[in-house]
C-alpha cells in the first residue's frame, strides 16, 4: 500500500509543470506536436510492465532521485523551464526504479524516454547537439520513438534487462561525446567585447532599421537595435540585443537561420585573436549567401557560442548578443575579410578594439 502511495506521490511535480507543458505545445511551433509522445506512452507503459512485477526496493535509485528532486523543485537553480518538465520525468522513473527494482525500472525506461520526446525544446536542443536541421530533429525524434516501442517488444520476448552499470557506461559516454562536439563553445571565455555601434565607424557609415512587429514581440524583455551599414561596395547587417530577463528570447543564430529555412553550409569557431572568438555561420537560401559572425558578451567575458553563454547566463545582469552578417557575392575570403575590416572598427564601452 505505501508504495502505491509513493508512486502517486511521484506525478505531483509533472503536475505542477504541466500548464507549462501545455502553454508550450499550444504557443511554440517546434513543440506543436510534441503531445503525441505523451499520447503514445500511456499504451506503451501498458505493454511494457503487463508481465512484470514490482521486486524489492533498490536504493541505488537514490543517486538519480534527488538530484533530479532538486532541479525540478528549484527552478531558480537553473532558470530553464523544460529541464524542470525533464527532471519532473526523472523523479517518475526514479521512483519506479526505488520501489520496484532494477528490472521493473528497466522495462519501464523506453517509456521514459518517450515522454523526454514530449519534452518542450526537446526537437531544439537535439538540434543544437547533433548540429541538425529542425526538421532532422522531428525525423530522429520519430525513428527513436519507433525504436522505443522495438525495444518494448525485445524486452517483452527476451526477459533479461541490461546491467545498471552497463547501460550508465554507455549514457556517460554518449554523454561524454555530445559535450566533445561543443567543448570549443562550451568553456571558451574571451575578453568582453560590448560595441556601441555608432552613425559612423571607421569608414563605414550606419543607420538604425525598424523592428517588425514580430521581432518586437519576440523579444518583448530585451532591447534590439538593427543597423544596417554600407561602405563602398560592401553592406554589413547588424542585429544587437541587450538580453532581457527571459533567456528563452536568445536562441543560437544557426538554429534561427534553420528555422526561417536557411541551409547553412558550416559553423565553425573562428578566433580572431587570442582571447576573443566568434561562431562563424556561412548559409544560403535560395540565390542569398551570406557569412555571419555571432559573439555573446557581458562587460566581462565574451564566449563565441550559445551553450557557453547559457552556462553564464543569470537573469538581472547585463549580457549582450550580437550578429554580424555580410553577403557572399564571389568567396568567403573575401566577404570574411569585409566582416574583419568591419569589426576592427568598432569600440567597446571601455574603448576596447577587437
Amino acid at each position: 500500500m505505501m508504495k502505491k502511495v509513493f508512486l502517486i506521490l511521484s506525478f505531483v511535480p509533472l503536475l505542477f509543470h504541466f500548464p507549462y507543458l501545455l502553454q508550450a505545445w499550444n504557443t511554440s511551433r517546434l513543440d506543436h506536436y510534441d503531445w503525441i509522445f505523451f499520447l503514445v506512452a500511456v499504451p506503451a507503459a501498458f505493454w511494457a510492465v503487463r508481465k512484470e512485477k514490482w521486486g524489492k526496493c533498490d536504493y541505488f535509485a537514490l543517486f538519480l532521485l534527488v538530484p533530479v528532486l532538486l532541479l525540478t523543485s528549484f527552478p531558480a537553480l537553473h532558470h530553464i523551464n523544460a529541464l524542470c518538465v525533464a527532471s519532473a520525468l526523472g523523479v517518475i522513473f526514479a521512483f519506479q526504479w526505488l520501489l520496484g527494482g532494477w528490472a521493473f525500472a528497466y522495462r519501464i525506461l523506453p517509456v521514459a524516454i518517450l515522454l523526454l520526446l514530449g519534452t518542450p525544446s526537446s526537437s531544439y536542443q537535439l538540434s543544437l547537439l547533433l548540429m541538425f536541421p529542425v526538421w532532422g530533429a522531428w525525423v530522429t525524434k520519430f525513428v527513436l520513438a519507433i525504436l522505443c516501442f522495438t525495444w518494448i517488444w525485445y524486452n517483452n520476448k527476451s526477459g533479461f534487462p541490461v546491467k545498471k552499470g552497463t547501460l550508465f557506461f554507455l549514457i556517460s559516454v554518449l554523454f561524454s561525446v555530445l559535450i566533445l562536439l561543443h567543448t570549443k563553445e562550451l568553456y571558451f571565455e574571451g575578453v568582453g567585447f560590448v560595441p556601441e555601434f555608432p552613425v559612423r565607424s571607421g569608414d563605414f557609415w550606419g543607420r538604425s532599421i525598424g523592428m517588425d512587429e514580430n521581432t518586437r514581440r519576440f523579444f518583448a524583455t530585451s532591447t534590439v537595435r538593427q543597423i544596417r551599414y554600407t561602405k563602398n561596395n560592401v553592406d554589413i547587417s547588424v542585429l544587437a540585443v541587450k538580453c532581457g530577463k527571459n533567456i528563452h528570447e536568445i536562441h543560437p543564430a544557426s538554429h534561427c537561420l534553420r528555422t526561417s529555412q536557411w541551409t547553412v553550409l558550416s559553423e565553425k569557431i573562428l578566433h580572431l585573436r587570442r582571447n576573443f572568438a566568434v561562431t562563424e555561420i556561412e548559409a544560403q537560401k535560395g540565390g542569398n549567401h551570406i557569412l555571419v559572425w555571432v559573439w555573446y558578451s557581458s562587460k566581462e567575458f565574451s564566449t563565441p557560442g550559445f551553450l557557453g553563454f547559457r552556462r553564464h547566463f543569470k537573469a538581472g545582469r547585463d549580457y549582450f548578443t550580437y550578429q554580424v552578417s555580410v553577403p557572399v557575392y564571389e568567396n568567403t575570403d573575401e566577404s570574411r575579410k569585409n566582416l574583419h575590416s568591419f569589426i576592427q572598427t568598432l569600440k567597446g564601452s571601455k574603448n576596447d578594439t577587437i
